[in-house]
């Protein structure tokens, strides 16, 4: 798997990356964009999920709205963070943090994924199981962002 991480820092965005002065810093910014427009979204649609928020709107009309810019946000987040990953492989991978993230990354998603499903194929489940997996998503997209924030002091 180390020669594969190899590999992956010696790609022309890779090489890139680590020679330009710019290319990090403006990637960080767009990744950050992205995780903020993420982690909006996810804490709006959450937010409703527990009741504390916009009362008046039905959860799926929440949802409905929300969904399009949280998937924008994964979609900006995963590609930046692609390109940001090319330019120093070597240290994610030596990296404890980077590994906790890809793992809460991956639970964050397919735990998204499994709710929304849920909510559109049974609308009518239990509040106490809503706001359960309201706190659980909550729980899960904000750890993938303290972890990725720990990626740069570990």
């Amino acid at each position: 798997m180390l020669a594969l991480f190899h590999w992956f820092e010696a790609t022309q965005i890779g090489i890139y990356g680590r020679r330009s002065s710019y290319f990090f810093p403006a990637v960080e910014v767009v990744h950050l964009f992205g995780l903020t427009l993420l982690l909006g979204t996810a804490l709006v649609l959450n937010l409703r999920l527990l009741n504390a928020t916009m009362r008046t709107q039905s959860i799926a009309e929440v949802a409905g709205a929300t969904k399009p810019l949280l998937w924008l946000g994964a979609t900006i987040c995963m590609a930046s963070g692609l390109l940001l990953f090319l330019t120093e492989a070597i240290k994610c991978y030596y990296n404890v943090a980077f590994w906790y993230k890809m793992g809460l990354l991956a639970s964050a998603i397919v735990f998204q994924l499994a709710v929304h499903q849920r909510l559109r194929k049974a609308p009518s489940t239990s509040a106490r199981l809503i706001k359960g997996a309201a706190a659980v998503s909550l729980a899960l997209w904000f750890a993938v962002a303290v972890a990725g924030r720990a990626i740069a002091f570990v």
